[in-house]
């Protein structure tokens, strides 16, 4: 967040905006596989 906002401060846009996306992609990640992994336990 401290990242972003200084990107933002610097008019660094392209910048700031592949920064988000990381973190959307990250927190996705996170969700899928703690739902495979959540299955694979159910499962044994």
């Amino acid at each position: 967040l401290l990242l972003l906002e200084k990107l933002d401060e610097l008019d660094l846009d392209v910048e700031a905006d592949l920064c988000e996306k990381l973190h959307d992609d990250a927190e996705h990640l996170f969700r899928t596989l703690s739902s495979r992994l959540d299955a694979l336990q159910d499962g044994n």
